[in-house]
This record gives C-alpha cells, structure tokens and sequence, in this order.
C-alpha cells in the first residue's frame, strides 16, 4: 500500500491489516532490529538506512509499513503496550456491577513487561531522560490512553469499599506502577546480586507478592472501614 503523499505519524491510523508469510517476516525483522539498534545507539543516532540493511531489506520496505523512523517506533511500543491498554480501559469502564479485578491488571502489567525486558530501558532511554525524544509520542499515545482508566479502577474500588477511604486513587496509581516497572528496571542489580530472575514460577510468586503487598497498604479493615 504504498503512497508518494507523506503517511500519517499515529501507526493506529495507518494499519491496514497485518502482513502475511514473507512480508509478516519483514516487519518483524524491521522491528526487530530497530528495537536493537534503538537501544544500543538511541533514536537520534539510528537511520532509516540502517535499520533496513540490519533487516536485509530496504528503506523502502520502512516507509511502507510504517510511514517514517517514527511510525516505526511507534508500531515497536503499540504491539507490546496495546492489549494492556485494552485490558485496563475495559475494567476501568466496565458497570458497578462488574467490580475490577485489581490482581489481574498488576500481573496484566507485570508479564507485559517481563515478556518485553527492552520495554523499561527504551522507555527510560527515550521517554522519560531528560532529552527524551519519544516524550511527547509516548504520552499522547499510549500513557494517556492508560493512566486514567487505571485510575478509575483505583476510584471504583474505593468506592465499593475494598480501599481505605483515605486512598487517593491518583497517587496510588503512581505507586502500584512504581511496583509493577521498577523490579524489571533494577534487574542489572538485582539480578547477579539478590540472583532475582523473574521468569516462570518466580516470576508468578513475585506477581503474588506485589499483589498482596500493594492490596493488603491500601485495602479497607474491616473493623474500621479506613486507616
């Protein structure tokens, strides 16, 4: 599908459908090895050029499947971060009769993140460092399409009564992230000095142990209702 007009820079308006066969294997490729090159050089440093001759292919076969260097990036994050963003906008907005499952969206968060270990450096590579050049894409695309659904889960369960009624749902949002990202971005640490490897069983045990260790700060007593 290709086109001399310059193509739109959001990946969510320009996919046409996934590739088959050999074509699905070039898109992979080009991900693939722009999520290296990504990491290894940054996003200002790496071209078009290189990341099609990494791939095999041409610069082409970038502007054809995703419009531009930013396309490509963009298409690199939404396949790891968009069937979480759909699974938290769907407990966020669904009835008072359908209470959320607050476990399910901390493990949801955490194995998207275990089964994606470039996820947390590119970000703190390209979003939040102090020249971070994806800022602006990352809030606007995904961070924003997160954070507030996130938040009504949060305010739902006050509500119902399963958190302490002091519990701002804003800054509990902050700390059940803070839970969920940071043990796979100290994993250089933790990983050869506490041997932590949060992979398989582990990592189910230590989804278990956040779970409870984020419930079990906010959650209402039952002989008082709040702290």
């Amino acid at each position: 599908r290709m086109s001399s007009s310059p193509q739109p820079r959001r990946v969510s308006t320009r996919r046409p459908g996934r590739p088959t066969g050999g074509d699905a294997a070039v898109r992979d490729k080009l991900l693939s090895h722009a999520r290296e090159l990504f990491l290894q050089l940054g996003f200002g440093n790496v071209s078009t050029r290189r990341i099609a001759s990494a791939a095999g292919t041409t610069p082409a076969m970038i502007h054809y499947y995703f419009g531009d260097k930013l396309g490509l990036y963009e298409a690199m994050i939404e396949a790891v971060v968009r069937p979480l963003i759909e699974n938290v906008q769907r407990l966020g907005s669904g009835s008072s009769h359908e209470l959320p499952d607050l476990e399910a969206v901390i493990g949801a968060y955490m194995r998207m993140v275990a089964a994606n270990p470039w996820f947390p450096a590119l970000i703190i590579q390209e979003v939040l460092s102090r020249n971070g050049r994806m800022r602006e894409q990352f809030i606007e695309q995904f961070a924003s399409r997160t954070a507030p659904a996130l938040v009504a889960v949060l305010h739902r369960e006050r509500e119902q009564g399963k958190l302490r009624a002091d519990v701002d749902p804003k800054s509990a949002a902050v700390s059940m992230l803070s839970l969920c990202v940071f043990p796979f971005v100290s994993l250089p640490i933790t990983g050869p000095v506490l041997g932590f490897r949060p992979e398989g069983s582990e990592l189910d045990r230590f989804i278990s142990h956040t779970t409870r260790l984020f419930r079990e700060g906010i959650a209402a007593r039952p002989e008082s209702g709040h702290a």
